[in-house]
């Protein structure tokens, strides 16, 4: 059988695999660790809450 994880000595070396979007995201690791999903939660959060004062500043100058 053909066993397609080692190349043949005429093939050379493989070329690395494309990284997945989960990988690309969270700097070619298949997962992120738990002080980088809380970083990104808060992240998320204060972006949420900016967005919300920006909105609310927006209505008041149409006032």
């Amino acid at each position: 059988m053909n066993n397609q994880s080692t190349p043949s000595p005429k093939e050379g070396p493989r070329k690395p695999r494309a990284l997945t979007y989960t990988e690309m995201m969270n700097c070619g690791r298949q997962q992120m660790d738990e002080a980088e999903h809380n970083r990104e939660v808060e992240l998320q959060r204060r972006t949420e809450e900016l967005e919300t004062k920006v909105e609310h500043l927006g209505k008041s100058l149409e006032e």
